[in-house]
Formats: structure tokens, sequence, C-alpha cells
């Protein structure tokens, strides 16, 4: 079988042929994505035949990896879906390596000492979604602001630096600023990180440097606000309605679940785009090719060679994406449905 097609959706495979797998959803936080996964993961379940259970690390390191041993120890668990932050990498790939059982990672690759990616990963291109999420606005903020004088645009970025994936997300939405903007160095950054734990993957990681920011500049008339995750985005979006800003105040991230809630409960302020992954898009690959590491149809090495970068020990699977606004965000997910969902 040619091996660009084992563990995707053009393979001919009866999944009900083989015994039912049993797969554990390990994430490390507890947000609306994680939630919107498992529910993804479970309406696959009866198509690819497998059982799921979920494990969580509650953000916390140890948490995390002492229930992950758990796990292992038990015996019973045929392949881990494995969502977490790089804070944990070589603990947990240390266990999952000794274990020898199957494993994808999901949203965020690991790298090795010298850059190389080591882990089956399902994810997007992380420098690329940065920066097309802030391509959306710096294409389109005269129709929300008029011709205005771009020395008095300013950006604020918020980070979670000791992820290099999410990282390179800002390096991207940067990138993309000074290219739309030549010469304008009103670039505001923060590391939700180093803010301090209160500040990871919360609202508050959002809300405080841009309430901070804005009212330290009173020279920047005009904000664009963009993170490397959805949660920091909603936090700057409250910001923006506290502070009655989201006449001067164009909001954009990576990810859309929270943002897709706020749409359907009628939300109109300042958080105008995203960067939107179906959670099909995720998932069914994810299942996919983990179910081909336990059939033993691919290794962790030559899974997807497709997408497998030269040098690279693993591949990434691109999951499909889309910079989606109010007027479009349905229609993508209805598409990637109807092309990886449950029922396609």
């Amino acid at each position: 079988m040619d091996p660009e097609v084992v563990g995707t959706i053009n393979e001919d495979i009866d999944h009900s042929a083989r015994r039912t797998y049993k797969f554990v959803y390990a994430h490390y936080d507890n947000n609306l994505l994680e939630q919107q996964m498992y529910d993804a993961f479970m309406e696959l379940a009866p198509v690819y035949n497998y059982e799921l259970t979920r494990m969580t690390g509650d953000t916390d390191d140890e948490t995390y990896v002492t229930n992950l041993q758990t796990l292992i120890d038990r015996g019973d668990v045929d392949g881990f879906i494995i969502e977490t932050t790089n804070s944990v990498q070589n603990a947990v790939l240390a266990l999952l390596e000794d274990s020898g059982i199957p494993y994808i990672n999901l949203f965020t690759e690991y790298f090795d000492s010298e850059g190389r990616v080591v882990t089956p990963t399902v994810g997007i291109p992380q420098f690329q979604t940065g920066y097309e999420s802030l391509k959306y606005l710096t294409d389109n903020y005269k129709k929300y602001w008029g011709d205005v004088d771009t020395s008095k645009i300013g950006l604020i970025t918020i980070d979670f630096s000791v992820s290099p994936a999410l990282h390179e997300r800002i390096v991207g939405i940067e990138a993309c600023f000074r290219e739309a903007f030549p010469g304008n160095e009103n670039i505001f950054y923060h590391d939700s990180f180093a803010a301090g734990q209160s500040a990871w993957f919360t609202l508050e990681g959002g809300y405080n440097p841009v309430a901070q920011t804005v009212g330290s500049h009173p020279e920047i008339k005009y904000w664009m606000v963009a993170s490397c995750l959805e949660n920091y985005s909603q936090g700057a979006a409250r910001a923006a309605d506290d502070l009655k800003l989201n006449d001067t105040m164009l909001i954009t991230t990576v990810g859309h679940p929270m943002l897709e809630q706020e749409w359907d409960n009628g939300y109109d302020g300042a958080w105008k785009c995203a960067v939107a992954i179906s959670n099909y898009a995720y998932a069914t690959p994810t299942v996919l090719g983990l179910i081909a590491l336990c059939d033993g149809r691919a290794t962790a090495e030559t899974l997807w060679p497709q997408f497998k970068k030269d040098g690279d020990k693993c591949a990434i699977w691109y999951a499909d994406y889309a910079v989606v606004t109010k007027d479009t965000y349905k229609e993508y997910l209805t598409k990637m449905n109807d092309m990886y969902g449950p029922n396609k």
C-alpha cells in the first residue's frame, strides 16, 4: 500500500474486522477546546472501532506525568492521544518510549536538542498560521477604521514562551505586522509564562497585558491584538469591552472554539477573526494515524511521509485550517464536517 495513504481518510480499511482498541485522550488543560476535542473523538469511536477514556493534568506538570504513569502501569491502554505543553516534554516522552505504547501528539510537536521533530503529531504550521491570523487584520483594517495614520497603530502580542510551537505563532504574527507597516516598531510583546501561573492559558493572561499596555501608551490610537491561544484573545476582548475600545481595537488569534461560541451568542466586538481548525480536521487524522501504529501498518518514523521534513524523525500532519470571520465560520465548519466528520 502507498505509505502516503496509510493512516488517512483515503485508506480502505475494515475497522470492524479487528478487536476494539482502547485509547486515552491525555490532555493538559480543561478548556472548551479539550471538551470539544473529546466530543469529536467520542463521535468517531463507533466509526473507527475504539473505546476512549480521558485523562487530565489539570494544568499541572506533576499531575499530568503522575496520571500518565498510572495509566501506563495499568497495562490495558492500546494507544495515547497526547496533548501537553513542552514543559513536560522530556518526562512524557521518556514514559511513552519506555512503555512501547503507540501515541500521537495533538497540537504540539516535540523536538530533540537538535531541533528535530521526534513525535508523530497532528497540528498546524505554527509560523504560517500566526502570520495569517494577523494578515486578515492588516489587509482589512481600513474596513473598520478608515484610512488612518499607520504610525498610530500598535500591536500587542501575547505569547507562552516555553512552548516552541506556540512561540512560532507569535514570530509569524510580528513578521506580518512589520511587513504590512514597514518602520512601525509599535510592537508590545507579553509573555504569559513569565507573568506567572495565574496567566497560563487564562483570560487573565490576555486581559491584563492589554489593559496595562493601552493605559501606558496613549500615543497609540489604534490597536491590534494577536495571541498564540484563544484564551488570551478572549481575555483581550473582555478588556476591549470594559475599556470601551471596540471601535479602536482589532483582535485575532490561532484557534476558534471560544470565538465560535461568542459569535453563536451574538458577540460583535473587537475580536474579528481567528484561524479556525475544525475539531474533526484534528481528530480524524489523529485517530487514523494512531490506529495505523497500533495495527503495525506504520511506525512513528514512517507514518505520513508526505509531511515529514528533511532531518525530522517524525512527521507533522498539518490539519486543514482557514481564517474565519463571523460571516464565514459556519461555511468552513460544514465543509470540514463533510470531509472528516463521522458521517462523511
